[in-house]
């Protein structure tokens, strides 16, 4: 006889696990977090697939693949610009494909918009970590800022209520949600630098509530882009979540931020660049 759980309890379940197995794989090594880079941006491929095109497997799907991972390969191997190139090729030869199968400019860029969707954000993420002193604690800085805003905003948005941030966009989203989510990540930024030390907490504590507005942002964006193709979730490959791209669209957008100001501030020192404030 099945038994069925209350939604809750898979979204704490799964959570829980995709947590454990996420910051252990980031902790052990570079190479290692690039291995679950590749096994997200793969997934990710396979619902852009559903979602733009109405089917995951087809031979953009697997160039989508094949150019994420040798650009999250490059990367972790030291050349972050040879795995732009290869991000940028793929999407080039994607839009080529389906081009060439009859769809129009707009549904050909739809499909190639998945690779640099998916891999850009990969580049940033093993990049940043690739720093040998401070790559993991960046990383796991950016992992709580993305999670603190998620679960705040869901229980200040649940708990308070009020004026909707976006109806048309994203109906149960409000904006108690939206500021309760960004205040906990400053919050939580501030602690962290006083748990690193020799940082800035209140100068982290603002680029953390920065960063938790660009997640909020890829959360509407995400939510946009579903229900311009009348799609409610990316798929259910996460219990209690929906998909891949449902779980990670905040982190896509935080990734892309972090990544362009620790270019700015020091592209030779990319974790400490992010962290280390005077």
């Amino acid at each position: 006889m099945s038994r069925s759980y209350p939604e809750w309890v898979l979204r704490v379940n799964s959570a829980i696990v995709l947590i454990v197995v996420s910051l252990g794989l980031t902790y052990a090594s570079p190479h290692a977090f690039a291995l679950l880079i590749t096994v997200f941006i793969t997934a990710m491929a396979w619902e852009w697939g559903r979602l733009v095109r109405g089917k995951g497997f087809d031979l953009a799907f697997g160039v989508q693949c094949v150019a994420t991972a040798m650009a999250s390969l490059a990367t972790a191997e030291g050349c972050p610009g040879c795995a732009l190139l290869t991000v940028l090729s793929g999407t080039m030869a994607v839009f080529l494909i389906r081009a060439s199968r009859g769809e129009t400019v707009s549904e050909a860029w739809w499909s190639a918009a998945g690779v640099y969707y998916a891999g850009i954000p990969a580049i940033a993420l093993i990049w940043i970590r690739s720093d040998p002193q401070f790559g993991w604690f960046a990383i796991l800085y950016i992992f709580a800022i993305v999670w603190t805003t998620d679960t705040a905003a869901y229980v200040f948005g649940r708990t308070i209520g009020g004026p909707k941030l976006a109806p048309r966009i994203s109906p149960k989203k409000t904006w108690s949600g939206f500021l309760g989510g960004t205040l906990s990540a400053a919050l939580v930024g501030g602690l962290f630098a006083t748990w690193i030390g020799d940082s800035n907490s209140i100068k982290l504590a603002l680029l953390s509530f920065v960063l938790a507005m660009a997640a909020q942002f890829g959360d509407l964006g995400e939510s946009a882009l579903k229900r311009s193709f009348g799609t409610k979730d990316s798929s259910g490959l996460i219990p209690g979540h929906g998909g891949v791209l449902d779980r990670l669209d905040g982190l896509i957008f935080v990734a892309f931020a972090a990544a362009l100001l620790a270019w700015a501030v020091d592209p030779a020192q990319p974790g400490r660049a992010l962290l280390l404030w005077s």
